[in-house]
């Protein structure tokens, strides 16, 4: 790569980290095709307590990034013969109440099986047990019981409903259908055969190197401990509070797991049509076609993949994810023959990720 490439996605790198509302302490970014990374860099810092610098090694919070790792897993699931898509998911799971017995996994895997998303009192920090980042899910039994006797938002099938609890369920199936847990399934079907090796859980009490310690600043801050007076709410450092401990162990699928931006650019780049690829083009077909029309709430949805085209018209395949102490943005130019990721620990910067990403694709395309 040329020295003016690397110059030219510094400046925008650069801007991109200073811009916006409220700045993240660190942020990294990585540009690939399908003979690898092209460009990587980190800014700021990845941990404030001991001034740690941001490096292309640490590991940032996908949050909703990974719904579409998950969707690539139930491709290969199908072309092993371990899935059926549009099966009833009470195939696997037999004693699911009847509201859900109907849903098929595809469905689940583009927001239309009709599960609810989040509600305030999922993070009521006065609940039993306080909110549902601060217990323990010892079995999928105790996910379920979260969410699956609520009343649907819409019949499956019927419209888009955006939900992170689908993706439990989700993965719930496909840990019966292949007789794997999910996260050993994730380390099968993605970590190993896309070779990345940073790809694991944001498991809260586990030692990781090199993962970005999460942030908040006073939006998320009040957000978060809006219950509290004021003057009881944690105070800001220089901006800044540490994020509470937080177990995603019932959304492993849809926000749990973490990844190096330039490990998520190579996983995006895997999937582009070229010797290197890593999927067949039988499920860049299933992952890609889109499956849904776009609505005034969501661009088409493939499986797990948002489908539209940039101000210019260029084809891309994205999604982005935001969780406490975490932003993520991975997007795929198919006809440019670029993936983009980015990554920080503050969950509301950057706020857009697709502007970014379509500047850093200029500079490479």
């Amino acid at each position: 790569m040329s020295s003016e490439l690397a110059e030219a996605a510094d400046v925008v790198a650069r801007e991109i980290f200073e811009a916006g509302p409220a700045k993240a302490p660190g942020l990294s970014l990585a540009v690939a095709s399908s003979e690898g990374v092209i460009w990587a860099a980190a800014y700021g810092k990845s941990n404030l307590e001991f001034d740690i610098p941001a490096t292309t090694e640490h590991l940032f919070r996908l949050g909703s990034v990974s719904k579409p790792v998950t969707a690539t897993a139930a491709a290969k699931l199908v072309t092993s013969g371990v899935l059926d898509l549009d099966a009833p998911i009470s195939t696997w799971l037999t004693e699911l109440p009847d509201h859900h017995r109907a849903t098929t996994l595809k469905q689940l895997l583009t927001h239309q099986g009709g599960i609810r998303h989040y509600l305030a009192k999922d993070f009521d920090i006065t609940a039993p047990g306080g909110p549902i980042t601060a217990r323990a899910y010892p079995t999928n039994d105790d996910i379920l019981a979260l969410f699956i006797d609520d009343p649907l938002v819409a019949p499956p099938g019927a419209s888009i409903s955006y939900s992170s609890f689908g993706y439990s369920l989700a993965s719930i199936v496909m840990e019966v259908a292949s007789g794997l847990p999910f996260l050993e399934l994730i380390q099968r079907e993605i970590a190993q055969t896309f070779a990345l090796p940073s790809l694991t859980e944001d498991a809260p009490l586990t030692v990781l190197p090199l993962r970005a310690s999460g942030y908040m600043g006073e939006f998320e801050r009040n957000m978060v401990f809006d219950q509290l007076a004021v003057e009881a709410r944690p105070k800001l450092t220089d901006g800044y509070i540490n994020i509470p401990s937080s177990n995603p162990s019932f959304c492993w699928a849809g926000a749990g797991l973490l990844m190096t931006p330039t490990d998520a650019a190579r996983f995006g780049a895997a999937h582009l049509a070229s010797p290197n690829a890593r999927i067949t083009e039988a499920e860049r077909k299933l992952l890609f076609t889109p499956l849904t029309e776009a609505t005034s709430n969501s661009p088409r949805l493939g499986l797990g993949w948002r489908v539209d085209t940039d101000k210019l018209g260029r084809l891309r395949w994205h999604h982005a994810g935001a969780t406490a102490g975490g932003r993520f943005g991975l997007v795929i130019y198919p006809d440019l023959g670029l993936s983009i990721a980015l990554g920080s620990n503050l969950m509301v910067s950057p706020g857009d990720v697709l502007g970014p990403a379509s500047r850093l694709a200029d500079v490479f395309a």
